[in-house]
């Protein structure tokens, strides 16, 4: 469906030209990245809801695809907790210490959500497609400043490379040909708008900032 990995890419365009992407490029030391208290929780919960979705799944067409993401996503947390223990961002505290906003809880129950709730194809849009385009973003964007910041170490960080464009068109081969203008086509462009709005406000929080919903694209 290429009309909804463009719409995906257009959605995506607009977080990377938000609040994080522009603080996150000017980082001029380690301590400028605090914002990897918040990325523990995202992923360490996306992790858990990647396992609840393919636990769930009865549908033998996704049971490969979702059992498939949630391997290949399982060892990331601690991968996250190994760089930020050897890079003393754990000095003084435990995973997790730093309360979560309310951005990132927002983003993270739609993802529970989702895993739970939602027929396979939409869990393919949001946890895909979106979720994991985004990621490609964010490591695509933040492993450049870790490498000049000499703290680029570790496998959490550039495995995601490799795996993220992977896994967002995992599962779109299953969900077949939906049309962008049918029901289906629809129900899909607003998941992908509140998924993409979400992401934007999750990671606006992460350097203190809050912003309105993305404009929602027709």
């Amino acid at each position: 469906m290429k009309w909804l990995l463009d719409m995906s890419e257009q959605y995506r365009s607009q977080l990377r030209q938000g609040p994080f992407f522009r603080q996150v490029a000017g980082a001029t030391l380690p301590n400028d990245l605090q914002w990897v208290h918040q990325l523990i929780h995202q992923s360490r919960e996306f992790t858990q809801a990647l396992c609840l979705r393919s636990s769930l799944c009865q549908d033998k067409r996704y049971q490969r695809v979702f059992a498939e993401h949630a391997v290949e996503e399982a060892d990331h947390p601690d991968q996250l907790i190994a760089w930020m223990k050897e890079h003393g961002f754990l000095r003084d505290a435990e995973p997790g210490d730093v309360p979560a906003t309310m951005e990132t809880l927002n983003a993270i129950s739609y993802c529970w959500r989702s895993a739970m709730r939602d027929p396979h194809d939409v869990q393919v849009v949001a946890l895909n497609v979106l979720s994991e385009g985004v990621a490609f973003d964010f490591y695509s964007a933040v492993i450049p400043v870790l490498d000049r910041l000499k703290i680029l170490s570790g496998r959490y960080w550039k495995i995601h490379t490799d795996v993220d464009v992977h896994h967002l068109s995992m599962g779109l081969d299953v969900c077949g040909d939906v049309t962008k203008h049918s029901d289906k086509g629809k129900l899909y462009q607003r998941v992908l708008w509140q998924s993409a709005t979400l992401y934007h406000q999750m990671l606006s929080s992460w350097v203190g900032e809050r912003v309105q919903p993305l404009p929602q694209l027709a």
